[in-house]
């Protein structure tokens, strides 16, 4: 037993790490491959050029004698983890800032930032690949990782860190002869932690080795030699090592067996030579294979250094994850490191016909100003860039560069169109399909006012209802509730506009919602909310006290029972002539765990932009008035205070507004919260200004007809900023305006079974594919999902929820909230399904294997919903 003690330095690590890895979207191995030999590059010692990452898989026995796989991985040409052991509390006494060189302290941190570097190596990106493979067994899930570093001036360094799942590392660490002592040993053991089994050499060149004990088989297969790992080390670092700055083996201690990463075959033995030209020079391959290299192209605010484009019918798909390209496209390379890849089918597929994607290869390349700017946009797992605001403006711009390449490449190769529009038109009864499965389930315009019925009513007039519900939860970060504890200061808010189209009154209910779904009336107040005569808009605050959840009978007022465990809901609903007009709900985990909030995007906006002169179209002529509403979520339990800037042409809305997001408890359903709400009258400025409606503000345009975009940017104090943007169409009709649905259906060439393009405006489908052709083409519509009808409404449905989902990866919830509308749910527990699957959706972005469920699950409901209401 050796001395020593475990400092805690925060909570729940085993989570946290699972929630950084799953983040990587191309799964654990590329982390693995990734952030070791990217923090070893970051270390390269002064006078080398070059550094060595060896990834070792050895087997060893665990304390009772048991097999096990140990995985060490070890740099050597690096300055190893030097720098002074800062303690936590010094650390915060530092308000969490390092120097260049504290290495160790960097390490051994969580939520640093160093002086002169950016925050992407501070979120615990390289701790988590390691320890998300190390799986001592039992349950919590636990993990364990060792490191030891010989610096240059000889000190020897030994450290631990565990996830069980608190966060516990070893201090203070062992160091010289006794850090020796303990790489040596067979099995290294404080306290009642488990015993490590190590039995190594101690480190003889300058260097750090990090220690990734209990490697489960299947992990441990896939590290030998030409396993995946391999496959990931190449796609991540072959440009380094083609151009000599790192070498990266693999090995297996119990064979010998060795492999030295080296570039992919078709750039392995081919390398652009000296003469380059921004015009492009052409070469000749064997087998008829051909290539391009452009040097030196300005694009934006940044410089091409090298761009290759290479095509060879001889190379099938190489890809370890179908639906993330890593080879069939282009590469784009920061830093000699592979972050992202433009797909030849995704993202290319307009100029490169079906059959030549799987042979299309090409890399990008940078000068050191613009590998900068771009490292600014790197997402913190270093496999993707953020397009958003105006860091994203430099990927922009790459991207529409790289397009014009491909087409430069694809017309001197003589490849036809890739897109061949088929010449079969839809049938009328599909195109009718889509349209009412699209109107089914999507308001085009957003925020729709609700008619407020009665004949002779004007098609364009009705109510704009608002509901609000807060309450104050036992736990106030979080959404669980045990027998016995209350709901307290339940607090409802009711608004309506405008108030002289209101006739008659409302009443306001209050429901429980079950696990199960089930809806029971709790609270009822009839005629509550009346016309306030002399305002505009009406609105009624109801304070209804406090809720004591029992699993036994509710004998008192003011009690909810609710015997069986899980996610229920406590929802206000207004009741308006008969029909559920507006509800807001909050979710209440009932003697259960509620889930945590999601690592990416937790705070989105979303724009709803809609004409309120009429409410049949898009487009707004001269004199209209548009009514914006700008909302935003806030997922984490903490409140923020964020910096808002909205524009319309040349008129700022808001400019660097500062706006509070309350915090939402873990588990809670995030409230959509208001903040900018506008209405602007649209005027052209070659015609006369029509009166002034009450106070609504007046925009002249700067032309008489054109497509203007609302921009949204919401910036926290870290400078991190996430943005939306939406069309208005000013006296001009948008490409769909005849069905005002958001996006087309139409017939192209592809094999896939339907395409969303990338502006979200276009579905497609094959006019053969299989299942299609083999469908009855039906010529009377009976039933909705009939024959090719159904083929038709599946693959709407599949569109609808991309159009939905799609904007959300960057934080744009604006599509979301178009297609989830807690109203729908009241009546029909159909659509309270589809709320919930929505829900899901927008919690599991980062679990792909979940993902697809859920989304197939929420297809079929669609479906089913379609189905019911067609008959």
């Amino acid at each position: 037993m050796n001395d020593g003690q475990f400092a805690n330095t925060s909570s729940n690590m085993a989570q946290t790490v699972l929630n950084i890895v799953e983040g990587y979207k191309m799964g654990a191995f590329r982390a693995l491959a990734q952030e070791p030999v990217q923090n070893a590059m970051d270390a390269v010692r002064k006078g080398r050029k070059i550094v060595t990452v060896e990834y070792r898989l050895l087997r060893r026995r665990d304390a009772i004698g048991n097999p096990c796989f140990l995985l060490t991985v070890t740099d050597s040409g690096t300055t190893g983890l030097r720098g002074p052991l800062v303690s936590s509390e010094q650390l915060k006494r530092r308000h969490f800032k390092l120097k260049p060189e504290e290495n160790w302290a960097a390490f051994e941190a969580q939520g640093y930032t160093k002086e002169n570097e950016d925050a992407l190596g501070s979120r615990g990106q390289g701790k988590a690949a390691f320890l998300y493979h190390s799986h001592i067994s039992g349950e919590p899930r636990r993990m364990a990782m060792c490191y030891d570093t010989l610096l240059e001036d000889g000190e020897y360094r030994f450290g631990m860190r565990l996830a069980r799942p608190v966060d516990q590392v070893l201090t203070p660490p062992l160091l010289s002869e006794e850090a020796i002592a303990a790489v040596q040993g067979d099995c290294y053991q404080l306290s009642d932690h488990p015993a490590i089994p190590l039995g190594l050499q101690p480190l003889d060149d300058v260097g750090t080795r990090v220690i990734v004990p209990f490697i489960n088989d299947d992990d441990a297969q896939k590290m030998k030699p030409g396993g995946e790992l391999s496959r990931w080390l190449q796609r991540c670092w072959w440009r380094a090592i083609q151009t000599g700055k790192v070498c990266i083996r693999v090995v297996y201690d119990e064979t010998g067996e060795t492999e030295k990463i080296a570039a992919p075959t078709w750039w392995r033995y081919w390398k652009p030579e000296n003469r380059l030209s921004s015009d492009g020079v052409w070469h000749s391959l064997t087998k008829g294979s051909r290539a391009c290299v452009w040097s030196n192209l300005d694009f934006g605010t940044g410089q091409i250094r090298r761009l290759v484009l290479l095509h060879s019918d001889s190379l099938g798909e190489d890809e370890i994850i179908k639906d993330y390209p890593e080879y069939a496209g282009i590469q784009i390379l920061r830093g000699s490191q592979w972050i992202e890849t433009r797909g030849a089918r995704q993202d290319l597929g307009d100029y490169i016909p079906l059959d030549k994607r799987s042979g299309f290869r090409g890399y990008v390349e940078f000068d050191k100003h613009t590998d900068g700017m771009l490292r600014a946009a790197e997402n913190s797992q270093h496999d993707g860039f953020d397009a958003r605001g105006k860091k994203g403006e430099i990927v922009r711009e790459l991207r529409a560069k790289l397009d014009a390449f491909t087409r430069e490449f694809s017309a001197e190769m003589g490849w036809e169109s890739a897109i061949t529009i088929t010449t079969q038109q839809l049938s009328k009864h599909e195109k009718s399909t889509h349209a009412h499965f699209v109107e089914t389930f999507l308001n085009p315009n957003g925020r729709k006012p609700e008619a407020s019925a009665g004949a002779g009513k004007n098609e364009g007039n009705g109510l704009i209802w608002d509901c609000r519900l807060d309450l104050d939860y036992p736990n106030p970060e979080s959404a669980r509730v045990d027998w016995g504890q209350s709901l307290s200061n339940v607090y409802v808010e009711v608004s309506v506009e405008p108030s002289e189209e209101l006739v008659g009154s409302a009443d306001l209910i209050l429901e429980w919602l079950d696990a199960a779904g089930t809806a029971h009336e709790i609270c009822k107040q009839e005629n509550a909310i009346a016309k306030q005569w002399g305002k505009d808009r009406i609105q009624k605050q109801f304070e209804l006290g406090d809720w004591q959840v029992l699993s036994g009978r509710a004998n008192q007022a003011q009690q909810i029972h609710n015997p069986v465990p899980g996610a229920c809901r406590l929802r206000a609903l207004v009741v308006y002539r008969g029909g559920r007009v507006k509800s807001a709900a909050r979710s209440v985990w009932v003697q259960a765990e509620p889930p945590p909030p999601p690592e990416k995007n937790p705070v989105t906006l979303s724009i709803s932009a809609v004409n309120i002169s009429t409410n049949d179209k898009k487009r707004i002529d001269h004199g209209e008035v548009l009514q914006l509403q700008i909302n935003a979520r806030n997922r984490t339990p903490e409140s923020g205070v964020f910096r808002l800037t909205a524009t319309l042409e040349s008129e700022i809305l808001a400019g660097d507004l500062p706006v509070e997001l309350p915090g939402t408890p873990v588990g809670d359903s995030p409230i959509r919260r208001p903040i900018l709400s506008e209405k602007l009258q649209l005027l052209d400025p070659h015609q006369s200004n029509p009166l002034a409606i009450g106070e609504t503000k007046q925009l002249t345009l700067p032309e008489s007809s054109g497509k203007h975009i609302i921009r949204t940017e919401l910036a926290n104090e870290n400078g991190d900023v996430i943005a939306a943007s939406c069309p208005v169409y000013f006296q001009r009709d948008p490409s769909n305006a005849r069905n005002n649905l958001p996006f087309e259906i139409e017939q192209q060439d592809q094999r896939a079974m339907w395409l969303m393009n990338a502006d979200l405006d276009r579905l497609t489908y094959p006019a053969n594919y299989p299942l299609y052709t083999e469908m009855k083409d039906v010529q009377r519509q009976r039933r909705a999902l009939q024959g090719q009808l159904a083929f038709i409404a599946e693959i709407s449905a599949n569109g609808l929820l991309e159009w939905a989902m799609r904007p959300k990866e960057h934080g744009n919830d604006s599509h979301y909230d178009q297609l989830y509308d807690e109203n729908r749910s009241t009546d029909d527990s159909l659509w309270d399904a589809l709320n919930r699957g929505l829900e899901k959706l927008d919690k599991m972005s980062e679990s792909p294997t979940g993902y697809a469920r859920v989304w197939r699950e929420t297809v079929a409901i669609m479906l089913t919903i379609f189905e019911k209401g067609s008959d």
